[in-house]
């Protein structure tokens, strides 16, 4: 009865030995191993718009649709501006012939100057009107250039691969110049924005590896590095920031986003910008080490 009684005891102290140990390990694990489930993927994107106005004539590709870099993706109808550019150039000829008539007429009365039949500031008449024929062909041939320019701007091009997102133009719509008409995600390089609590970051630092798990493919481990920790909270950006010396102040504990590229990239688990993911990092060795 005894021993029983002692045996139970041992038990006991060694069950919440066991427990604390565990706990213990529990509480480090996730010390060195920070994880957070506030974290989106992220991907560079292009606002692509067209650099001049007017109507579409024809669209080369479709939502969703991947595309390569400097690949047609719509025109706008080039009438107007083919039109533009044939004045440019009638208006260039115009302003040639002007000016070797004023340079004939310039050369010829310096002569006389040269010679005393004629005087000084008739001289000086025909050269200022020289220099203005020839400060008129310049702006000329600048406009024709801007003509040449606007109509090679009808041709819109993917500045880079990528996939289009939220295209809804048709032939026929009228596009204005520097208006964002839709995007184009880009497919090289994948990366993740994680918020970790300010309690969490003191032991992350670039390098260090990283295993994004996104909630669309709950099954498949991607494998990151730190790229950089922000050195600001994400709440001063935010459009009214916190106005902690007012008075009224509740101390909450901040985010700081930590950027994690994604180094293993999967087509069978296409990435997609704005996907949540889970993101845990190991503080205990740096990525080179794996």
């Amino acid at each position: 009865m005894g021993n029983s009684y002692f045996l139970k005891i041992g038990t006991t102290i060694g069950t919440l030995l066991g427990l604390l140990i565990l706990a213990y390990y529990v509480f480090y694990y996730f010390t060195l191993h920070p994880s957070t489930e506030d974290a989106y993927v992220q991907a560079n994107t292009i606002n692509v718009a067209a650099q001049v106005t007017g109507p579409v004539l024809t669209t080369n590709v479709v939502d969703h649709q991947v595309v390569k870099q400097n690949q047609l993706l719509f025109m706008i109808d080039p009438a107007s501006f083919e039109i533009a550019v044939m004045k440019a150039k009638a208006d260039v000829a115009a302003k040639k012939a002007a000016l070797i008539f004023a340079e004939q007429n310039a050369k010829r009365f310096l002569h006389l100057v040269q010679i005393g039949q004629e005087t000084q500031s008739t001289g000086d008449q025909y050269q200022s009107q020289w220099d203005s024929a020839k400060a008129a062909l310049s702006a000329s041939q600048a406009q024709l250039a801007q003509a040449q320019l606007d109509l090679a701007h009808t041709h819109i091009y993917a500045a880079r691969a990528g996939v289009v997102t939220q295209f809804e133009l048709r032939p026929g719509n009228n596009v204005v110049a520097n208006t964002t008409l839709f995007m184009i995600v880009e497919q090289d390089q994948f990366w993740v924005d994680a918020n970790f609590k300010e309690t969490q970051v003191e032991r992350i630092k670039p390098n260090q590896p990283a295993s994004v798990v996104l909630d669309m493919f709950p099954g498949h481990t991607f494998h990151g590095i730190v790229d950089a920790v922000s050195s600001a909270s994400g709440s001063v950006f935010s459009l009214l920031p916190p106005e902690n010396a007012s008075g009224n102040w509740v101390k909450v504990t901040q985010r700081f986003p930590v950027k994690i590229i994604i180094k293993d990239p999967n087509p069978i688990y296409p990435l997609r910008a704005g996907a949540t993911a889970t993101v845990t990092v190991d503080t205990t060795r740096e990525a080179n080490a794996i």
